[in-house]
Formats: C-alpha cells, structure tokens, sequence
C-alpha cells in the first residue's frame, strides 16, 4: 500500500505545530526530500510570523472606554428577554466598532507605507538572516538568473548591488511575501558572518512633496533599517550595524541603484520633512 500523499492541510498543520506521530514523520521525510516542500513551510511560517507581528499589538491594546462602556448593564436578568433583538444590534454594531479600532492600521499596513515596509523589512531580515542552511533560494553563483526571476516575478527591473568594497558578498536572493505586493531581498555577508539584506517592493508612494528620496532610519528589535522611496519603489536596507555604518553602505547602495545624475538623499529628520541632499539635486544625466 503505497503512503498517503503529503496535502496543505497536512503542510499547514506542521508549520502551525499542530501535526504528530506518524502523519508528522512522513511529512518531515518528505520535507527532508523535497526541497520545494520545505520551501513552502517556510512561507507558511513566514506569513503567520507576519500576521501576528501586524496584529498581535493591537490585539493587545487595551478596548477604548466607550466601548466597554456601551456593553454594560446589557445582560441582567429578565432585560435580556425583554430587549433581546435591540441587544443583538447593539452587539453586532459594538463588533463592528470593534473591528474598525483593532484593524484601524492594516490599511496603511496594506497601502505600502514606508513605516510599515521598515518593520515588515526588519522582521523578514531576522527571519532569514538567522538561517544557516536555506537562507536564500537563489545563490550567487546564479546572480544573473536571480535577477531575471525577480524581475519577472515583481514587474520592475531587479538590481543587484555590489558590495565587496565594503566587505560584504552577495549571498543571494529570494522573493517574500509582502501585503499586495512581491518584496525582493538580496543577502550580503562579511567575513564574520554578519549579514545585511536589501529589500525592494513597487509602492504607490512618492519619495516626497518636492520629488527628492530621503533616507529614514527605524530600529527594530535589534535591527537598522535604513530605507527610502524612489521613483516607483520603496527599499529597505537592514542589518545590526549602528545607525552611521547602515547609512554609509545605504548610500553606496542607493548610488548603485540609482541612474547615472542621481545625489544620494540625506537622513530626513525625525518625524519632520525630508532633508535636501547635498551635492546636486536629482537630475538625470
């Protein structure tokens, strides 16, 4: 009697810990054999790593007074019987207010917003700058085949910048889920095993009011992120560098990146407009 294929029930069951025994083992064997399998627990792991990191802080947040308030003195005695129907409205709009207060940021977390990529960048970077064995699909000795697949896989022209000047060699690259939209990221790694990623995702956001990129720096659970938006994509470089070494390689990044004319941007102030770059503004040359 031939064994059972492996199914998603049996994939998304194993990734969420919830498989054992025998169903278990045969689902590991076959992780062991097929990489592609592998691959897609991973992604399973990573897209519900994802969905607590975006809810799990609001879900913790306390429910706003009024609301508690609206439910209170709702349930006594024979008022229940009494006013049952009104109730059920009352508890099906007090759901929905609910909701909207709990999801009020999932659609800037949706819309692409800078911030939300920095944290989005910054958790993807933990999650596979820690892995020793699989930490890329495509390695370096395949760059130029990883640049044609992000590029027809994200709908925009990949690049991928060279960093050995800086002591950091590409590693590879894969593609990760990113809201509505495919993220890229390449992997760099200097001779102490220190890594950095560079992540970029196509976004409807403008780099600014006055058209010029900025770069903005976030601190994430141990991790710098320097990112920026340019023409018609948001980037996202990250790593355990302090805040003025990121900034250095993002700048080198960001001149690679960017056609021939190009200043690179400044740090923007905290919270306020983007800097002016110094040097010549952005022109093409």
């Amino acid at each position: 009697m031939s064994a059972m294929p492996i199914t998603d029930d049996d994939l998304m069951a194993y990734a969420d810990g919830q498989l054992e025994g025998e169903r278990r083992e045969a689902v590991e064997q076959a992780l062991a054999r097929d990489s592609a399998l592998a691959g897609r627990v991973g992604a399973i792991r990573e897209q519900n790593a994802a969905l607590r990191d975006a809810f799990d802080p609001w879900l913790a947040e306390a429910i706003p007074p009024r609301l508690v308030a609206a439910t209170s003195g709702t349930a006594r005695g024979s008022r229940l019987a009494r006013h049952g129907p009104a109730l059920a409205a009352a508890a099906t709009l007090l759901l929905g207010v609910a909701l909207g207060w709990f999801g009020r940021d999932a659609m800037l977390e949706r819309s692409g917003t800078p911030t939300s990529f920095a944290r989005q960048a910054a958790f993807t970077h933990t999650l596979y700058a820690a892995d020793q064995r699989r930490p890329v699909e495509v390695w370096a000795n395949e760059e130029a085949g990883l640049v044609r697949w992000l590029t027809r896989r994200m709908g925009t022209q990949a690049h991928v910048p060279d960093l050995n000047a800086l002591g950091y060699a590409l590693v590879g690259g894969r593609l990760v889920a990113g809201n509505e939209r495919p993220t890229g990221l390449v992997m760099y790694e200097n001779a102490d095993k220190q890594r950095l990623t560079l992540q970029w995702r196509l976004t409807k956001e403008k780099p600014s009011e006055n058209g010029e990129a900025a770069f903005r720096y976030v601190h994430e659970e141990g991790v710098s992120v320097f990112h920026w938006v340019d023409d018609d994509c948001a980037y996202a470089l990250s790593g355990p560098l302090e805040r003025t070494r990121l900034l250095a390689v993002a700048r080198v990044v960001y001149g690679q990146l960017a056609t021939p004319g190009k200043a690179a941007p400044a740090e923007a102030p905290p919270g306020g407009a983007p800097a002016s770059p110094p040097g010549p503004s952005r022109t093409q040359g």
